[in-house]
């Protein structure tokens, strides 16, 4: 101990200074032996759960948690297929209804071949008896006259093929869910290209007799009446090529057309009759 009763006061301000840094010093080293047990607790409690927690896991029925685990994982994934096949399922029906109703549309269309070929044939003779009696006007059979030209100019059909089903199956990508790649290939030649060209040659065919009829056989005959308007040989002759023109050019170029669209129509009934019928599907009479 210090015996400062006789000390300046100077030596006694330096010795409590001294004693207080001995007493910070001890202070520090004390409160690190605190720090160092309780971080040594703190390991000990988290050895002792992480023990507690093992010992808890290893009680736990494990063949029962990856049994149950591994028939969840089954389930979803059977019931993510089975939903699937439903879709597609649903899918192919949508393709086949409309592939249905495009047979439908093509048995229409090939009535109306039918019935547009036999009119055909019928302005073929018409044209053929106008040639003969326009090359003696002093004998026509001016009712006879009169019935053939009304029909040429007025009656004249053509064929304009269906298309509404064709173009649903494009814009809904329903072509790819019929599973049968050539007769997909043949619809599109069938529609892209064949049929074009009957409605392309159907309006060609009538555009020019619409114009010969406004330009040239209002010229020569007289609907209302039922008469010739001239008897002047070259108006007659001019008609006569005209006319000549629009039967090798038109109406026997149109029907050879219709034959071959008609062939083409036929095959592809009955190759979606059969695919149908193969998958299913009722098509119908």
């Amino acid at each position: 101990r210090l015996q400062t009763d006789h000390l300046p006061d100077g030596e006694t301000v330096i010795c409590l200074i001294f004693i207080s840094i001995q007493m910070c010093e001890q202070s520090l080293k004390f409160g690190r032996v605190i720090l160092i047990c309780e971080r040594r607790c703190e390991t000990d409690r988290s050895r002792r759960t992480v023990a507690a927690q093992a010992m808890t896991l290893s009680k736990l029925p494990w063949a029962r948690i990856i049994g149950e685990g591994a028939l969840i994982i089954v389930s979803v994934y059977f019931a993510i297929v089975l939903e699937g096949m439903s879709q597609k399922r649903e899918a192919e029906l949508a393709a086949h209804t409309a592939l249905a109703q495009m047979l439908g549309e093509m048995r229409e269309d090939s009535a109306d071949v039918d019935d547009i070929r036999a009119m055909q044939f019928v302005r073929d003779r018409q044209y053929m008896d106008l040639h003969q009696w326009l090359k003696s006007p002093e004998s026509i059979p001016l009712d006879l006259m009169a019935e053939s030209v009304d029909s040429i100019f007025l009656s004249n059909r053509t064929l304009y093929p269906r298309r509404s089903a064709w173009t649903t199956m494009v814009a809904a990508g329903q072509l790819g869910e019929l599973d049968a790649p050539d007769l997909v290939a043949r619809l599109g030649n069938f529609y892209e290209s064949v049929t074009v060209r009957v409605i392309d040659g159907g309006e060609d065919y009538d555009e020019n007799l619409n114009d010969i009829g406004r330009n040239s056989a209002t010229q020569i005959w007289d609907g209302g009446n039922g008469r010739l308007l001239t008897t002047d040989v070259r108006q007659l002759t001019v008609f006569q090529n005209q006319l000549r023109y629009m039967h090798i050019g038109w109406n026997l170029w149109y029907l050879g057309l219709l034959d071959n669209y008609q062939q083409t129509l036929s095959s592809l009934v009955l190759e979606i009759e059969f695919y149908l019928e193969a998958n299913g599907f009722e098509t119908g009479a």
